[in-house]
């Protein structure tokens, strides 16, 4: 937290020192980056490796503080996307509801566009509680969601 203010703060100052001409400021740590305009839009991007090697991703783009855009995907320690997968990943059939991993998470993006992160409420196992949500991701979204708050929290911050 100190780290991430400290980082803000020194942003700030250099970018006090730069031309009227400067739009845009970033901000960086291992984990996540964030870019932030005069016109109130933001945007951030933040990872969380999991214990087997696997990182979960998530960039969301703010205007005036709404979620305009998300993105969300999982690399695995071989570099493998599973959004890019596509319908190769095998989740359909088994998944109870006949959606692949990235339908799933394209649905779960458009909630988070339509009623905003903290609507999602996962249970102590770190799938959602919302049936709405749970009608179209059934996936685990415990470290999805441990990225999309990092994210939004860094946008938070700008």
């Amino acid at each position: 937290m100190n780290k991430k203010f400290m980082l803000g703060a020194l942003a700030l100052v250099l970018l006090a020192g730069c031309s009227a001409s400067s739009t845009k400021e970033e901000t960086k740590d291992e984990n996540a980056t964030t870019t932030v305009d005069e016109a109130g839009g933001a945007q951030s991007d933040a990872e969380v490796t999991d214990a087997d090697g696997n990182v979960t991703k998530a960039t969301i783009e703010e205007e005036n503080g709404k979620v305009t855009s998300i993105s969300i995907d999982v690399v695995d320690k071989d570099g493998k996307s599973k959004k890019e997968a596509g319908d190769d990943y095998g989740m359909k059939s088994p998944s109870g509801i006949g959606k692949e991993w990235y339908e799933q998470v394209k649905y779960l993006e458009q909630f988070i566009i339509n009623n905003g992160i903290d609507a999602v409420k996962l249970d102590s196992d770190g799938y959602a509680e919302d049936e709405d949500l749970k009608s179209g991701c059934t996936i685990n979204l415990k470290d999805i969601m441990e990225a999309v708050n990092e994210a939004n929290d860094n946008n938070a911050q700008k």
